[in-house]
């Protein structure tokens, strides 16, 4: 079933379970945004694990599997709970004829999850948007806060064709009297509507920002630096400290200096700008930059992170490079070629699984459409249809000419490709 917003369906699937999301004894953090919102809670969980609290988090897509998009204290739920929980929401959606989407139950499971388990703190990633998002039953009696990461262009044919459009769907999780923290490195527009959104409901905004330093200030507790990598986490994490100083006020005092510097040495991100040695079905390792670079901003960032960091240890800023990509359908894919790719690179179009557990609307654009689209901006262009050629393809490029390899273009992608390294061995950072 393909994204239909609104909240009629699953308010109505809510009532028939119990009120979860109400009844559930646990405080919510709500973090919407275009790119930055899933490390943002990320950095929430991971330190409120360090500290102590108990804690849910919900976010999506999944990475590898489809139970993993809800975790317990960064811990995956088992399978087999997950199954036993998804099968009664999906029972009372069908008996009670609610016709909920994919997201819908999938949002329910992780609201049933959370009360049974008695979490503290729950967090929620908005899937899509905000104002009409599954997530976005939430209620002010038990929301800690509302987070809202940068706001770029996305999604445009269900949220709006301007980026004020978009931020006030994306605003649209901001509740009366509950205080907002927003990245402050959002464009002045957005920020102002912001203002004017938090004015409306009496609710106490910040703006989070780092200093020249890039360094974070968490109230009076010191100052702290991300683990991952790329200059805007950097701006993910001032949020998510923000957050977690709002939380602290609220009756949270476990959360302190040294737990924070405690989850942030656990923190990791896996397919975010994840450099790794791939494991291949041969024995051999291929070095890999692994990015789910799926959108205008997140490029932008990728590229950032390529000339500032990534060539530069690798040979040079103009240093040339491997990619393997596969992109989903409907996005804008000449314009990210462009800014992307350099003339000397090698590019490799290949696909990612289209069967993906949940979400059935999913499909990737063929590799012939993306070489048509990438044509001016690279002297070699391959097509490898399947991702086990490409990456073969990439080793042997790799071997051949010395060129680094990055993986982008769509966090489908990142997954399959992690899939592939755990199938052969391979160990993935942060993912218990």
């Amino acid at each position: 079933m393909p994204i239909h917003l609104g909240l009629t369906r699953v308010l109505k699937l809510l009532k028939a379970l119990g009120n979860p999301h109400l009844t559930g004894n646990f405080k919510a953090i709500h973090v919407a945004g275009t790119n930055g919102k899933g490390s943002i809670c990320n950095y929430l969980s991971h330190i409120l694990t360090a500290s102590n609290i108990t804690n849910g988090r919900f976010t999506s897509p999944h990475l590898l599997t489809r139970s993993d998009s809800i975790q317990i204290n960064d811990i995956p739920i088992d399978p087999k709970v997950f199954q036993t929980f998804e099968n009664q929401v999906i029972d009372t959606d069908r008996r009670f004829s609610i016709g909920c989407t994919e997201f819908e139950l999938l949002t329910c499971v992780a609201f049933e999850v959370f009360k049974e388990k008695k979490v503290e703190v729950a967090i929620f990633e908005v899937g899509v948007g905000g104002r009409l998002d599954a997530t976005n039953v939430l209620q002010s009696s038990n929301l800690l806060c509302t987070g809202v990461a940068k706001i770029g262009m996305d999604h445009q044919k269900l949220l709006g064709n301007t980026i004020e459009e978009i931020a006030t769907q994306k605003l649209g999780i901001m509740k009366q009297g509950i205080p907002c923290v927003i990245d402050g490195t959002n464009v002045p527009s957005v920020l102002e509507l912001a203002r004017k959104r938090a004015s409306e409901l009496h609710s106490k905004l910040y703006e989070a920002l780092i200093d020249s330093q890039t360094k974070y200030r968490f109230g009076l507790y010191g100052d702290f630096k991300t683990p991952l990598h790329g200059k805007y986490q950097q701006n993910n994490l001032s949020v998510a400290l923000r957050l977690l100083d709002i939380a602290r006020g609220q009756g949270f005092a476990n959360i302190t200096k040294d737990t924070i510097a405690k989850g942030l040495e656990e923190t990791k991100w896996p397919g975010r700008l994840d450099e790794f040695d791939l494991r291949l079905p041969s024995g051999n390792s291929l070095p890999v930059l692994l990015d789910g670079a799926h959108n205008i901003n997140a490029v932008t960032e990728l590229i950032q992170y390529l000339d500032e960091s990534y060539r530069v240890r690798h040979g040079g800023k103009h240093n040339s490079l491997i990619y393997v990509m596969a992109v989903k359908k409907d996005k804008n894919i000449k314009t990210l070629f462009k800014k992307l790719f350099k003339p000397n690179d090698n590019i490799i179009f290949t696909t990612f699984n289209e069967n993906i557990e949940g979400m059935p609307w999913v499909r990737c654009t063929q590799p012939k459409l993306l070489k048509e689209e990438a044509a001016g901006t690279s002297n070699t262009i391959v097509l490898k249809p399947t991702l086990n050629d490409a990456l073969d393809e990439a080793y042997n490029q790799h071997f051949k000419t010395g060129k680094d390899v990055v993986i982008c273009g769509s966090l489908y992608l990142v997954s399959d490709v992690l899939r592939y390294h755990a199938a052969n061995g391979g160990v993935i950072s942060g993912y218990k």
